[in-house]
């Protein structure tokens, strides 16, 4: 009899991006010999991603949405339904947080953690008391734990030692890339490139926000098309700095230099993808950045595309001294790599590629899990 995962996710994926997981590995996982199951909150946005990304061997159960009880009574049936061996959380919280006692059978509990909620410097007051529970909540009601970052993963190595729980099984698992949207049609990429002809095209997929970079590459492409005008940063998101950062643009006459996309739906992402002479991912020197894995990197890599960031967290996991690195204090930092792209000034920098695939994530995984039991029963 196989081994059964079912996944456990929460909310709307563009909103919330832990459920990448559960799309990026169930495929991979299926292949392996796992009998997989994800459930998910029935919306439109989910339905898509999961008939994109998942093959008839994945089943997918939709809840509807519903206050904190009611999400959580669904998914206790749907469990008892699947009686999975594994449960795999891929957040952790009050949403997600089922009572061991009313399942009425014995799991293994794997919770992820892709960034430090007690680390992000807006959650003050009860917010981050609740954020150290559910952290320390983690580490006591799992069997094994997952981080999507080396800080994460020496985190919660220490705070397993601290709960008396020195043999806790952790592994440090990334995100990855999807074959699915990488090898998705291309449907737009001729109107697309037709649009931005004899443009160096500049791509950021995320959150609108000011401690995210938005004002970095704003004032980045500001001093950038004072010698190399021919640039267009598309930005794609949304987020609570969105309306101002529209303005600072008009006010400082970059409307021709910067478009601001909104979100993009999933069947364009390749075409955007595919277009891209480059794409930026800030990050800060900050406990929340280093914590976290920002997972568009993973998207963007499988293009061969230059990939401006920071050299902290992933990013230097991922591409070592190696990277094309800025300072995202110093938009000047940034305008630098965008004039040396299109000089074509830039050094290839060597990545293995298929490292970062949900492929190679899954076998890992696999293997990390069963290393004491055999795949079959």
């Amino acid at each position: 009899m196989k081994k059964k995962i079912c996944f456990l996710t929460t909310g709307d994926i563009t909103t919330i991006a832990t459920m990448k997981r559960a799309l990026g590995m169930a495929n991979p996982l299926a292949d392996l010999g796992w009998e997989v199951s994800i459930i998910a909150m029935d919306c439109a946005e989910n339905r898509e991603r999961a008939g994109i990304e998942c093959g008839p061997e994945v089943a997918v159960y939709y809840y509807k949405p519903a206050n904190m009880n009611g999400e959580v009574e669904q998914k206790i049936m749907l469990l008892k339904k699947i009686r999975p061996d594994y449960i795999y959380f891929c957040s952790f919280g009050f949403r997600n947080w089922i009572r061991k006692g009313a399942l009425g059978f014995n799991p293994q509990m794997v919770i992820e953690h892709s960034e430090l909620q007690s680390g992000i410097p807006d959650n003050k007051g009860l917010k981050k008391i609740m954020a150290h529970f559910i952290e320390s909540l983690s580490v006591v009601y799992a069997d094994k734990l997952i981080c999507a970052s080396r800080y994460l993963e020496t985190f919660y190595r220490k705070k397993s030692k601290q709960f008396m729980r020195r043999r806790m099984s952790v592994l440090y698992s990334p995100y990855a890339y999807s074959t699915e949207v990488i090898d998705a049609p291309k449907l737009h990429l001729d109107e697309l490139r037709a649009k931005y002809a004899g443009r160096t095209v500049l791509i950021y997929m995320g959150t609108m926000t000011r401690n995210y970079g938005l004002f970095t590459m704003i004032d980045a492409i500001k001093a950038a098309v004072k010698t190399t005008p021919a640039i267009k940063l598309l930005l794609l998101g949304r987020g609570r700095h969105l309306d101002e950062a529209k303005a600072y643009v008009t006010a400082n006459g970059l409307d021709e230099y910067i478009e601001f996309l909104g979100y993009a739906p999933e069947t364009m992402l390749s075409s955007y993808f595919e277009l891209a002479d480059a794409f930026i991912s800030p990050l800060n020197d900050t406990v929340q950045d280093w914590a976290r894995c920002p997972s568009k990197i993973y998207m963007y890599i499988p293009f061969h595309k230059p990939v401006f960031t920071c050299n902290i967290g992933e990013p230097k996991e991922i591409f070592g001294d190696e990277g094309y690195y800025f300072d995202n204090n110093q938009p000047g930092s940034l305008a630098d790599l965008i004039t040396g792209l299109v000089r074509q000034q830039l050094e290839r920098v060597p990545l293995d590629v298929t490292a970062h695939s949900w492929t190679t994530r899954s076998r890992e995984f696999s293997n990390w899990i069963l290393q004491k039991e055999p795949m079959y029963a």
